[in-house]
């Protein structure tokens, strides 16, 4: 049976997603350390195909040319993103999904959160694409910090776990400098080679560690 924090954060969700008609649109502003307004995230909601009609095939296109960042290879379409955003993004009680959106309307890429852990007050980092790779310096920065400021503030989280391919030192580095830590590996895929299992695949788990990342952010923690 749910607990008063599972429906505090799935109501929470929901009401981001516009699950009812009558929910007003609610979105997330991305400051720099300064202070700063640089953009906001925007929600795909339940009516996105109304109210973001290019965002299926938007989706589709940073998919297809980031395609080395899943372990899952293949060619995603505006058809197949549709279902993935309907069955696995707005259905889903423990998911959101958010546009980042820079102050000139430019879709910059996509990020959210998944997979809470209710009884732990965690959840994952997830779905994190940079879609335009020009321009916008430390857009994402921003926005990972803006969006688990909201996960703290909004949804009290106290932890924030992500999944990245071992493989991807880019991603790794970016992730270390924004106060995550690793945890551990965890085997993807293994096959066998001269009868000895082999994993090709893994994932690195990563850990926030939340003292370091509000003494980062000290701009939204100003001292008593």
């Amino acid at each position: 049976m749910p607990n008063a924090y599972q429906n505090h954060v799935i109501n929470t969700l929901n009401k981001f997603k516009c699950k009812h008609a009558w929910e007003p649109l609610q979105c997330i502003p991305i400051d720099t350390p300064q202070l700063t307004r640089v953009g906001y995230l925007r929600p795909i909601t339940s009516n996105y195909a109304i109210t973001i009609p290019d965002c299926a095939d938007t989706l589709a296109r940073w998919r297809n040319e980031n395609a080395h960042m899943s372990p899952g290879q293949f060619v995603a379409t505006a058809e197949s993103t549709e279902k993935w955003l309907n069955d696995l993004i707005i259905a889903r009680n423990d998911r959101i999904l958010f546009l980042i959106i820079a102050n000139d309307g430019t879709k910059v890429g996509h990020i959210g959160f998944s997979s809470f852990d209710y009884a732990q007050k965690s959840c994952e980092l997830d779905a994190v694409v940079r879609g335009e790779k020009t321009g916008y310096g430390g857009m994402m920065t921003f926005a990972m910090n803006a969006l688990i400021y909201w996960g703290m503030t909004e949804l009290k989280l106290q932890q924030v776990t992500l999944r990245v391919l071992s493989d991807n030192e880019k991603a790794i580095s970016f992730y270390s400098k924004n106060s995550f830590c690793k945890v551990k590996d965890i085997p993807l895929e293994t096959r066998e080679l001269a009868g000895q299992p082999v994993t090709r695949k893994c994932y690195t788990q990563m850990q926030l560690t939340i003292d370091q990342w509000k003494e980062q952010n000290a701009q939204w923690f100003p001292k008593m």
